[in-house]
């Protein structure tokens, strides 16, 4: 396991031996942080799991994509049909300018 000391060397040495040049430990917090958003947790939750203490730190680490946006647009869209509500043509603008 990793010493307190050493862990930039052994942390090197690790991603030599597993095949993984140029990992670093910075982008398994950032996969976690995404997993955990992805799977529902609370951001405040997954804060308080990553050690994020600033809410700006965090924003650097929860990076979203257009497949973020397009799914949270998906189910803007489910949610407003199934309340009855036509929400096609607020979600197809919105995705449109995404989408430039």
């Amino acid at each position: 396991m990793f010493s307190d000391t050493n862990l930039r060397e052994e942390w090197t040495t690790a991603v030599k031996a597993a095949g993984m040049t140029g990992v670093l430990v910075h982008d398994l917090r950032r996969s976690a942080i995404r997993n955990l958003i992805a799977a529902g947790v609370p951001e405040k939750v997954a804060m308080s799991i990553s050690g994020h203490k600033t809410r700006a730190v965090f924003d650097r680490y929860h990076i979203i994509d257009s497949a973020d946006v397009v799914n949270a647009m998906s189910k803007l869209q489910n949610k407003q049909l199934l309340e009855g509500k036509n929400g096609e043509s607020l979600v197809r603008g919105l995705l449109t300018e995404v989408r430039k």
